[in-house]
């Protein structure tokens, strides 16, 4: 069951909270002589933007608590929040800080290729478990999948990249990152495997890249795209060691 439930007792039909739905969840339906919203079970992803944004005038739309739902539609909500915190990982979002802290992680070392694999965005387009798992087995014969991040956590294996539970691969979601990293030498048949599963995807998938930054300024990312056939534009987020306690520069 939905647990971002419109009561069709206090619901008058306004449509006020249809456009504020990302994934076109809310439709309006006549039963029983009444009319009123209602969400559609699968399309729904736990965001809650219908009732923290939209303010329901007759406040007919009443979530359940994320204790109370099933273990898919929590999915569902973690993955929609950005402030929600993991109890799997302690951190919130649906991911982790990736290389924006990596002055004091060392995520990720010289020789290292970092990915980050953003599925179902733009918001609105979302993405199946399914899908999600498409990319990760692809993958998983070749790079090593961030421990701390959620997806990684749905995994039964990250040697193999299958989902732990088949009942998981049919629930979408708002988006997803595959977060994952390998040598330098791998990353090029890396970005082709994503390049030929992304045709057998229901969805989108943005690729982001990390490594660390060359003595002359340049990251070493740029040589492995350009092996690729891809020429690298001067936009990206930047590191700039100000973390403390800092790991320095090796």
């Amino acid at each position: 069951m939905v647990s971002l439930y419109i009561n069709p007792s206090k619901c008058v039909a306004c449509t006020h909270c249809i456009p504020f739905c990302p994934t076109g969840a809310i439709q309006i339906v006549s039963e029983g002589g009444r009319t009123f919203a209602r969400v559609d079970e699968d399309r729904c992803v736990e965001c809650w933007i219908c009732y923290r944004v939209a303010r329901c005038p007759k406040d007919a739309i009443e979530p359940t608590p994320p204790e109370k739902m099933s273990f898919e539609r929590r999915l569902k909500f973690f993955f929609a929040s950005a402030t929600a915190v993991w109890p799997e990982t302690g951190m919130a979002g649906r991911g982790t800080e990736e290389m924006k802290t990596n002055d004091v992680t060392g995520r990720f070392k010289f020789g290292e290729v970092g990915f980050s694999l953003d599925m179902g965005r733009p918001t609105g387009v979302g993405v199946r478990v399914s899908d999600i798992e498409k990319v990760c087995k692809a993958i998983a014969p070749y790079v090593t999948f961030e421990i701390e991040n959620p997806v990684t956590k749905l995994l039964i294996d990250p040697k193999t990249g299958e989902v732990r539970d088949p009942k998981l691969r049919n629930v979408y979601l708002l988006s997803a990152v595959v977060e994952a990293k390998t040598s330098k030498e791998l990353a090029p048949k890396v970005l082709e495997i994503i390049k030929e599963v992304s045709k057998e995807l229901n969805t989108v998938i943005s690729v982001g890249l990390v490594s660390r930054v060359k003595p002359d300024g340049e990251p070493e990312v740029f040589e492995v795209l350009r092996q690729v056939g891809i020429e690298p534009r001067p936009n990206m987020k930047v590191n700039i060691g100000l973390g403390k306690p800092f790991i320095g520069w090796e």
